[in-house]
């Protein structure tokens, strides 16, 4: 095998291996999506005290978290709209990559432990409205 036909099969295995990559991230990005949509956010925890960015996933009862990078399509965080209190949002001090420039952080409890949101302000309105509404069959025969 000469040299020009090695350098050829090793760039077209790099490009396959490239499209592969981009093909399970927008694939494993519908799978989170699961029909509805993903709001961009970072996450910081008291056990992990730097910002992480990732996706948030508002569900009828839960807001889940998930890492922008990695093979899990499953959440890494996950709290009960019950069990979720959050403060009013105040602006971020040194910008996130990732995150518009005008990004507001938000803090507050995730059950018993405290942990802070970073997302951008119409993400944040949207949180907060979704935090506040009922869930889909709560308190239905309220008069």
């Amino acid at each position: 095998m000469s040299a020009l036909v090695a350098a050829e099969v090793v760039l077209a295995s790099l490009l396959l291996l490239v499209l592969l990559v981009l093909a399970f991230v927008w694939l494993r990005r519908r799978i989170i999506a699961d029909g509805g949509p993903l709001l961009m956010c970072a996450l910081c925890t008291q056990a992990e005290p730097r910002w992480r960015l990732g996706l948030v996933r508002l569900t009828d009862d839960t807001l889940e978290w998930f890492s922008v990078v990695g093979p899990s399509v499953r959440p890494a965080y996950s709290w009960s709209r019950h069990h979720l209190d959050l403060a009013s949002p105040e602006p971020l001090g040194d910008p996130i990559p990732g995150l518009p420039t005008d990004a507001v952080t938000v803090s507050g409890h995730c059950g018993p432990l405290p942990c802070g949101l970073a997302l951008s302000p119409a993400a944040s309105t949207t949180v907060r409205a979704w935090l506040e509404s009922s869930p889909p069959g709560f308190n239905v025969n309220v008069a």
